[in-house]
């Protein structure tokens, strides 16, 4: 499992489908970019000092 990168989040917004009309806002969270990060090293993020891969331990 790769986990989200906060720097990589955004939303769109769409018209609501009930009646009555409105808005939702959808977040979007995009996985991490891995090499094509400059934070990113050996399986680490620089940036936020922690891993990226997460491996089940069973």
């Amino acid at each position: 499992m790769i986990k989200y990168c906060p720097d990589l989040t955004g939303f769109k917004i769409q018209d609501s489908y009930l009646v009555g009309g409105g808005t939702n806002k959808t977040i979007i969270l995009n996985p991490c970019l891995k090499d094509e990060c400059v934070a990113y090293k050996n399986g680490k993020c620089n940036k936020y000092n922690n891993n990226v891969e997460i491996t089940k331990e069973e």
